[in-house]
């Protein structure tokens, strides 16, 4: 009898979904030859062709097949080990993740979790990524969602590029003072938004006047649905009331940035940690889709 590892169905259902192999590397933090090699792998094992060939991320039937069985397992899988973590006195979760994705995404993965039937006691901070990651290295958290410029930082669970976006009350509000310097609402020092704002900005020689600063994506949103200014967001976590500003506003380029989640290497990581982090994946990936 053969063994499917849960991890090359887990590779390979974010192949399908994501439609790449090269995103999916990107999603889980792996180079995509890495990728390449657990679905040649996975095909060996099954003893069938998961992909058509002329499409090399579109599954053939047999792939379907083995889509709707996988993600059965990995439900089981997951079912069963939050499950078991309920008698387990580590059970609780460290949750480390900034404001604005703790905003946008945990409100639509708790009912999930409750409508499962899990258990889950959990510990949130909310923090800019650079202070969560050295958090995570110090022991102080189980699971850690953050942002970094310039690829993914050790011991990533999933990654996957984020584009940023500029944001206003309207597609044309452009808010500028007497001196056609923009006026900027951010986040404050050590923000990645921040500095790819900034960065763009002075790349291409536009003035610009700091002139709200607040910790929080409510007081972010409040300027900037009140005309007092603008800022950069992720694209996708733009609160529903502001709006993403119109290109034809010729405002510089922003740069992308990588999202991960991150799990804990110390030996003492909440047990559950790695399952709540394969739900936290999907929410995201889901969130991808549109769903």
């Amino acid at each position: 009898m053969r063994n499917i590892p849960t991890d090359l169905l887990r590779t390979f259902l974010a192949v399908i979904d994501l439609r790449s192999h090269t995103r999916a590397a990107e999603q889980l933090g792996r180079t995509q030859p890495a990728i390449s090699l657990q679905m040649k792998k996975l095909q060996e094992l099954l003893n069938v062709s998961l992909f058509a060939k002329d499409a090399s991320a579109q599954p053939t039937e047999a792939g379907e097949l083995v889509a709707s069985y996988a993600r059965q397992m990995l439900t089981l899988n997951d079912e069963m080990v939050l499950r078991l973590s309920r008698r387990d006195q580590q059970g609780k979760i460290r949750l480390g993740i900034p404001n604005d994705y703790a905003d946008h995404f945990l409100p639509k993965l708790m009912p999930r979790l409750a409508q499962s039937g899990h258990d889950f006691r959990f510990e949130v901070v909310c923090d800019l990524s650079h202070v969560l990651l050295q958090g995570l290295r110090n022991g102080l958290y189980d699971l850690v969602v953050a942002m970094t410029p310039d690829g993914p930082a050790e011991g990533a669970f999933m990654t996957w590029k984020e584009p940023l976006a500029w944001v206003g009350d309207s597609a044309a509000s452009l808010v500028t003072d007497g001196n056609a310097n923009l006026r900027i609402v951010c986040y404050p020092e050590g923000c990645l938004y921040r500095r790819a704002m900034l960065t763009a900005l002075q790349r291409d020689g536009r003035g610009y006047d700091l002139v709200y600063t607040s910790p929080s994506l409510a007081g972010l949103e409040a300027a900037v649905g009140s005309g007092f200014g603008n800022t950069v967001l992720a694209r996708r976590i733009v609160p529903a009331k502001l709006a993403t500003l119109d290109d034809a506003l010729g405002l510089p380029r922003l740069a992308d940035v990588v999202v991960g989640i991150y799990l804990s290497s110390d030996r003492k990581r909440s047990p559950v940690a790695e399952s709540f982090a394969a739900h936290f994946a999907d929410a995201f990936l889901a969130s991808g889709r549109g769903e």
